[in-house]
């Protein structure tokens, strides 16, 4: 009776390992998949940021340069992205009063500029990470329950093969117990 125990549950044990196998596969891939996506839309968006982040700095600039226009310094309006064309502005504001004036104007209207650019690219900086992270919070949650059954079906699998090994073993010691006994003794 040991024997036909050991073969059924043998064969029981391999179609529910094969099934879980099946399962876990499938698990895998979708788990690669979301893992990649995940990937891509995180460099993806790193790319955005870094883009947008030089958009803001070129308006920035380009509002600069307008600012020196406006205040009559026309010919220096490119003189902010060079810290030496700068000093020479400062040496030539320094000799002339009237060219003072206009340059102490400029670089005020200057530094509240970039103030407010830093202030609004910080703002819609940390606003944009906000609905980045939360566009991918759900693949991020997807992810971790794809985890969750990965494990769970790793754990039944190992079940599963446990059985099948005592199944297995209960099968070949099955023929050792149906032999008769000839001495006699019972």
């Amino acid at each position: 009776m040991g024997f036909l125990m050991g073969a059924f549950g043998k064969l029981q044990a391999g179609a529910r390992m094969r099934n879980i196998q099946y399962r876990l596969t499938g698990v895998q891939r979708r788990l690669r998949s979301v893992t990649r996506q995940i990937g891509d839309k995180e460099k993806a968006n790193q790319r955005y940021m870094n883009q947008l982040k030089n958009n803001m700095t070129m308006q920035m600039n380009m509002f600069c340069n307008s600012v020196m226009m406006q205040a009559g310094l026309g010919d220096y309006s490119m003189a902010f992205g060079n810290t030496a064309a700068l000093q020479g502005l400062y040496n030539q504001a320094a000799a002339d009063d009237k060219f003072a004036t206009k340059y102490n104007v400029a670089m005020q209207m200057r530094q509240n500029a970039q103030m407010w650019f830093t202030q609004m690219s910080s703002m819609y900086q940390e606003q944009m990470e906000a609905e980045i992270e939360a566009d991918l919070q759900a693949l991020k949650d997807y992810e971790s329950e794809l985890q969750v059954e990965k494990e769970s079906l790793e754990s039944e699998l190992k079940i599963a093969q446990a059985d099948y090994e005592a199944n297995k073993e209960m099968e070949k010691q099955g023929p050792q117990n149906m032999k008769p006994d000839y001495t006699g003794q019972g």
